[in-house]
Formats: C-alpha cells, sequence, structure tokens
C-alpha cells in the first residue's frame, strides 16, 4: 500500500513538474536584443512620404544578444516622438524577423514601408489636431524615431538597448511679397510694365539648388466678400513659372483693366537633382496681395473765373492731356444740399473756357469741373467759389458812385457776420465774406470784391474791428485790398 502510494506521489509530481516547465518554455522571452536606427537626410515633412522613401535612406541594425537562443521570431514596433506629436504603430506589426544567438541583421526602408502606413498608425500629442487637418504634414521640432523588438511567441518585449535616429524638422517659410505693396494703386499708362517683386525665404539645404516660382494673378470681382479664402476660384488673368524672385507684367500679357482690383501670390517649389521636393511652408505659397487698377484721371489744378458781372462769368482752364471730355457744374453757395446744374451735359476735348449765364445779382456761387478719360472721371475736384456783382457794382462809375455818411446809417450793431454774408460799403463796393470773427457790430476777417473799372478783377481784402450795421453795411472801418483773386 505505501509503494502504490509513493508512485501516486512521484506521478503526480512529475506531471506538475511537466506542466509549470512547460508553462515555463511556451512563456519564455529571448532576452536581450540590441537595435539601432539610422536615418539620412533630407528628411520628409509629410508622412506619406517616409513609406516610399528610397531603400538607403533609413535601417534597422538588430543583433541576438543571447548566444543561447536559437531560431527566435521577432516583430517590430515602429515609434517616432517629437515634442507635441506621437506617432507609433499601436501593437508590433506580424511580419517575422528571424535570429539565432549572436546574429545580427538589417533592414532598409524598403522592408520598413509598412510601419509607416496609415492604416498601422495612431497618433497622440497637442499637436494631434493640427497634424491631421493638415493632411499628414509633420510639425516642426526634433524627433526621435526608433524601433522596439518584441517576441513574437509570448509578446513580450525583447530589446533591451534602442538606439534612436535623431533629426530635425524646419520649415522654410514661403516667399515674402514686396512689391506692389498690398492695397497701393497702379496707375494705367504710367509704366510700360508692372514688377512684381518677392522675397526667397526657403532654406538653401544641400542638394536643393533648383527653385521654380509659379506666379498667380486674379481678378477681384466687384463687391467680392472674403475673396482671400477663394482665392482659387476667382478669375484667372495669368499663371506663369519663372526661375528668378520677380516677374515683369508686360504689353505681352493679358491687358488689366482699369477701374478693377487684382490679386496675386507667388508659389515656391525646390527640389534636388532627384527630383526630392524641399518642404516649404504653406505648401510654398505666399500670402496673398491686391492692387488697385486705375486711370490717372487728373483733377482740374487751376480754374480761372473772370468777367464777373451781374449775371454772368467766365470759367476757363488748362487742359490735360488725359482728358477726353468735361461736365462743368454749379450752384448757389451756402447751401452744401443745394443742387448742382449742368452748364451743357457734356463739353468736349479742346474746349478751356464756358459762360455762366443768368445768374442772380449780389449771389454767391460756387463751381466744379469733372474731367474724363478713357476709363474714368476725375476724382475730388475743387470747388471755386464766386460772387457776381450787385447791379449798384456795376453801375458804378469812376468819381460818380453814390457817398453816405457814417452818421446817416443805422447804428444797430449787426449780431454775427458769417461765411457768404455781404457786406455793403458807403461807395457802393458788396464784399462777400469768407471768414469773421467777433460779434455785436465789430468784426475782423477777409473776404473779396470785383471791380468793374478793372475788368471785374476780383479783389482780396482784409478787415479788422470794422463796425457793420444789422442793415450789412460798414459803419465804421476799412476794408483793405490784399491780393488778386481774379485766378481764384
Amino acid at each position: 500500500m505505501k509503494t502504490s502510494r509513493k508512485i501516486r506521489t512521484t506521478c503526480l509530481c512529475l506531471i506538475l513538474l511537466s506542466v509549470f516547465f512547460s508553462g515555463y518554455s511556451r512563456g519564455q522571452t529571448v532576452s536581450p536584443v540590441y537595435s539601432q536606427t539610422t536615418l539620412l537626410a533630407p528628411y520628409y515633412y509629410r508622412l506619406h512620404d517616409w513609406s516610399m522613401m528610397p531603400d538607403n535612406r533609413m535601417r534597422v541594425r538588430i543583433r541576438m544578444l543571447d548566444n543561447k537562443v536559437e531560431n527566435a521570431t521577432l516583430y517590430l514596433r515602429m515609434k517616432m516622438v517629437s515634442n507635441s506629436l506621437t506617432i507609433e504603430n499601436p501593437r508590433p506589426l506580424p511580419i517575422a524577423v528571424r535570429l539565432s544567438g549572436g546574429e545580427e541583421t538589417e533592414l532598409d526602408a524598403g522592408r520598413l514601408r509598412p510601419y509607416f502606413l496609415a492604416a498601422n498608425l495612431q497618433y497622440s500629442g497637442k499637436a494631434r489636431e493640427e497634424f491631421l487637418q493638415s493632411g499628414g504634414v509633420l510639425p516642426d521640432g526634433v524627433y526621435r524615431i526608433c524601433f522596439e523588438i518584441y517576441e513574437a511567441v509570448s509578446g513580450n518585449k525583447v530589446s533591451v538597448q534602442e538606439i534612436p535616429a535623431l533629426f530635425t524638422l524646419l520649415a522654410s517659410e514661403p516667399p515674402f511679397l514686396n512689391l506692389p505693396l498690398s492695397q497701393s494703386v497702379i496707375y494705367y499708362g504710367k509704366q510700360n510694365h508692372i514688377r512684381f517683386m518677392w522675397t526667397p525665404r526657403h532654406l538653401q539645404a544641400a542638394g536643393f539648388a533648383q527653385t521654380v516660382y509659379s506666379f498667380e494673378l486674379s481678378q477681384i470681382p466687384e463687391g467680392a466678400q472674403n475673396w482671400k479664402e477663394y482665392f482659387h476660384t476667382l478669375p484667372r488673368i495669368l499663371k506663369e513659372e519663372c526661375s528668378q524672385p520677380y516677374f515683369d507684367y508686360g504689353p505681352a500679357q493679358p491687358q488689366l483693366i482699369p477701374g478693377k482690383q487684382y490679386a496675386f501670390r507667388v508659389r515656391a517649389s525646390c527640389t534636388n537633382a532627384a527630383g526630392e521636393s524641399l518642404h516649404i511652408g504653406n505648401e510654398g505659397y505666399s500670402e496673398i496681395s491686391m492692387f488697385y487698377y486705375e486711370e490717372d484721371c487728373p483733377a482740374i489744378p487751376q480754374l480761372r473765373i473772370t468777367g464777373i458781372s451781374s449775371k454772368q462769368a467766365l470759367v476757363s482752364w488748362t487742359e490735360p492731356t488725359e482728358a477726353k471730355a468735361y461736365k462743368l457744374q454749379y450752384r448757389k453757395n451756402g447751401n452744401p444740399n443745394a443742387r448742382w446744374f449742368n452748364c451743357k451735359e457734356e463739353l468736349t476735348a479742346g474746349t478751356c473756357s464756358v459762360p455762366l449765364t443768368d445768374l442772380e445779382p449780389s449771389t454767391g456761387y460756387e463751381c466744379r469741373l469733372t474731367v474724363t478719360c478713357d476709363y474714368s472721371q476725375s476724382q475730388n475736384d475743387v470747388i471755386y467759389r464766386f460772387t457776381t456783382l450787385s447791379d449798384d457794382n456795376t453801375q458804378l462809375q469812376c468819381g460818380k458812385h453814390p457817398q453816405v455818411s457814417g452818421s446817416e446809417k443805422d447804428r444797430t450793431p449787426l449780431p454775427v457776420l458769417r461765411m457768404f454774408d455781404q457786406v455793403r460799403t458807403a461807395n457802393g463796393f458788396v464784399f462777400e465774406i469768407e471768414e469773421a470773427e467777433g460779434q455785436d457790430g465789430l468784426f475782423s476777417g477777409s473776404g473779396y470784391t470785383h471791380i468793374p473799372l478793372l475788368a471785374n478783377t476780383g479783389v482780396k481784402v482784409k478787415f479788422k474791428n470794422v463796425f457793420i450795421n444789422r442793415n450789412y453795411e460798414l459803419v465804421s472801418g476799412v476794408f483793405k485790398a490784399e491780393a488778386s483773386t481774379s485766378e481764384l
């Protein structure tokens, strides 16, 4: 009986030991394993390009350090890390690498491509959303890339030394636009060509010697909103490639239309002898700039108003070479809402003087002359003012004008004297006020009058501490002539 029990106990122990060693054999790891990753520049900004790199650009060297291991099956897991983004295989890929103790193997980029396929990757870090929205463009930073080694049977990590490859991504900047300045005005007909100029800002990386610029010019539709966001949809005027950092837009290119707005940008592309592209921020595109294309239709710099009488005046000017026609308008002054009247519908080129007739006596008028050119009209036309003579001024004759003494005039003071008011003097002249200060009859300022005796010459006058009554009559003081205003 005792012998039987010993036999059963011995068998049970053997079974337990068998199970124990069997489990140990299935779960044991082949440690340690050494791996080293090497990488050659230039480095890729788009993750997609890492799965297509030439075989000699990346290598992973794996060595089994345990000499007792025979024919171990290993799996690899890639991990790429920067301070803002981590890209990794979520688990080791079941691509077998077999090694025995003391052996070493080397995997080139061709064999490593599956580890960079999007289906085999996961992403994390603060730059994750930006990375995904950019279509897989790696953000700037210092990166570490390595391959972890796992035993296929147990799934345990067995690499104890993982020497990573370090690389830095620093995106080159797109071109900076210099000319024309943003929102500047370019005038039609003033120059033979328009020079567009920009400053290259991409790094001159080793081997990247050939740069091509793509110049794009589009028209901005009138009233278009947020046109920068939809630049690619704007009516395209020209797309041209060049190798120098400027482009001259001349007569050989499509003619621009005065009165329109235009936008342009430049894209820089830089490649090496193997056809590999240098990554430039914003896909190489500069910012978008715009300019106004206008016709330089000049305003008349000077109007001459002569021949002023109680009912008419003659307006004349010097004709600019750009003029094709004119429009002369006039109205009574002192009322900014007064209606403008046209002197004829249109004056043809070559017309340099026009009489204004049917005017009212002792009335202030203002007039303006608009120039019409090939595509546009003059802007900000200067307004010229004049005052028709009173019937009294018209009838003035040397030595025969009436005299009214100050003692015979009303002594009630005028409360306020304003611009365009008219003051009558004792000898019958009428003066129009340009500016005045003072109150209760005492005033200082300036004005002008026209003298029929001198061919209606306009005379500028000044006055100081004169007394004017409520009837706008000069009771005391002097209006002193300063200068001729015949060309005002």
